[in-house]
């Protein structure tokens, strides 16, 4: 028996034949196509990746940097306190010592400037003056001559005001007050300045 191939049968197989090739190739280069398209992929993420991951290492330690630094300016801080503090605290305690041998010198400064006065003598004035912080030595002060003294007979004057001994003690206290205040504004402003200009 003879087989009789329809010429659209034909037709169709012989096209099957060189399409099957061209579908071949088209296949391959999709796929070859897809392939190159991930790789780029690929390639590009991990790109984007490594970009990343470097721009996390350089803000750590950027981050790290600033933490060194920070860390450096609070030790500088905290030694400048403490230093401030450490000199506050040893000019307090000269203090306290000026004023007990102030306190100690003001029998002998009443002593001295005798009865004669009934307030402040030179002598007496002149530990006042120390007693504010101020400097002993004044040419402006009398010396210890009674007979510029008020009038000391007339009844009742010695009792109308503070006895020297009160008023020089009261220096003493007022004095080393004004300049601890004094020495804690200056401490203060060291601490700031230090603070600002670090």
């Amino acid at each position: 028996m003879a087989v009789t191939i329809n010429p659209l049968a034909s037709l169709a197989i012989k096209g099957a034949i060189y399409l099957l090739p061209l579908l071949g190739v088209g296949y391959a280069g999709y796929h070859t196509g897809q392939f190159l398209a991930d790789q780029r992929h690929q390639v590009a993420l991990a790109a984007l990746q490594a970009q990343h991951t470097a721009e996390l290492k350089q803000r750590a330690e950027d981050n790290a940097r600033t933490l060194i630094a920070a860390s450096a300016e609070q030790k500088r801080l905290a030694d400048l306190a403490h230093q401030v503090g450490w000199q506050l605290l040893q000019t307090r305690g000269e203090l306290a010592r000026s004023q007990a041998q102030l306190k100690e010198r003001i029998a002998d400064a009443t002593r001295n400037d005798g009865a004669a006065f009934t307030g402040l003598g030179p002598d007496s004035l002149r530990l006042y003056r120390a007693a504010l912080g101020y400097a002993e030595s004044d040419s402006g002060l009398p010396s210890a001559d009674a007979g510029n003294a008020a009038k000391t007979d007339a009844p009742g004057t010695a009792r109308e005001g503070l006895p020297p001994a009160d008023l020089l003690n009261h220096a003493a206290d007022y004095g080393r007050w004004c300049q601890e205040l004094e020495t804690r504004l200056d401490s203060y402003i060291q601490l700031h300045q230090g603070a600002t200009h670090g």
